[in-house]
């Protein structure tokens, strides 16, 4: 009796073991139970590229597994955003959308493979402003001298740009400030400096960190597009103080395809805060001349809603400069 007893016992762990096995399947693993991408939509060495591959290495060592950085650039990285809205929503194809881009390429562009609500915009690390810069043989010393003189000479003044977020920002210049101005584009930041530098322009739109090869050379920086003041140019104001209600800001945004699981965009939020608000990581971030700034949940949606909502409004209003 004792034998069947044991026979009986053993058959129902077996039942047990063999639901407990039927029922799990790697999908349940803690996530990431796998390598995750990091799709990139720009070429490598840019902004976006370096600060990519900087958080893949820190997400490596917190997660445990492989973080692998593909880069897909094109069509105004269009060709990355529309693989991203492709790509399985298991969380474990993570995108960078660079902000004002990502929304002036869905307001300008008619043939773009995606929509607005395609995504889930899970967490920002880092914020950035442009600046307004005068070349080195210009007689404006603030911006009350541009604006001043533009009003005299609507048109005259030309403003190299590299990008429709530098366009829009300038139209929203033109119109707090009565003035017009006209922009030149330029396919980068570099060519943008070069022309500046050279006196080919007159004035040039830029990221902030172009202030420290535009100074030595004797450039004025009249102002900066950001909310507030920057502490690595502490000493330029931002437009609003000078009394110009323009204000805009760069990030980038960690993104996934629409439908990943509460659960695992909350898990990539999370990451991205704890690996991203160490000193060690910060230092890093400095080192690339970008600010570090967390925002994830309601203030990160609100906020690209509020980006959105602004850029269609200039887009609207000035379509033919798009």
């Amino acid at each position: 009796m004792k034998s069947w007893k044991k026979i009986l016992v053993l058959c129902v762990v077996v039942v047990v073991v063999a639901g407990i096995y039927l029922a799990w399947s790697p999908g349940d693993a803690k996530y990431p139970a796998k390598a995750v991408q990091l799709l990139i939509p720009y070429s490598t060495g840019g902004g976006t590229d370096s600060l990519g591959r900087l958080v893949a290495a820190e997400l490596e060592k917190y997660w445990n597994q492989p973080v692998v950085v593909v880069n897909k650039p094109g069509a105004a990285s269009q060709i990355g955003t529309t693989e991203l809205a492709n790509a399985k929503n298991d969380g474990y194809t993570i995108g960078m959308l660079s902000n004002y881009d990502y929304i002036l390429t869905l307001l300008t562009s008619d043939d773009v493979a995606y929509s607005y609500d395609d995504f889930e915009y899970v967490a920002s690390i880092n914020t950035t402003s442009n600046i307004l810069v005068a070349n080195s043989g210009s007689e404006f010393k603030s911006l009350e001298d541009l604006i001043a003189y533009a009003k005299k000479n609507p048109g005259k003044l030309t403003v190299a740009v590299s990008g429709k977020t530098h366009v829009a920002e300038i139209i929203m210049l033109e119109k707090a400030a009565g003035i017009d101005l006209t922009p030149i584009m330029y396919s980068s930041g570099g060519e943008s400096l070069n022309a500046v530098l050279g006196g080919h322009v007159d004035l040039g739109l830029f990221d902030k960190k172009f202030h420290e090869q535009t100074a030595p050379k004797g450039c004025t920086t009249l102002g900066l597009f950001g909310e507030e003041r920057l502490a690595v140019i502490k000493d330029i104001p931002t437009l609003k103080e000078l009394g110009y209600d323009v204000a805009t800001e760069t990030y980038r945004i960690f993104t996934v395809p629409k439908g990943v699981p509460q659960e695992i965009a909350e898990e990539i939020a999370n990451a991205l805060k704890k690996v991203s608000e160490t000193a060690e990581f910060q230092d890093k971030l400095t080192k690339l001349n970008e600010i570090y700034k967390y925002r994830s949940g309601k203030e990160l949606q609100d906020l690209i809603q509020d980006n959105f909502d602004r850029m269609k409004e200039v887009v609207d209003s000035n379509p033919q400069d798009f």
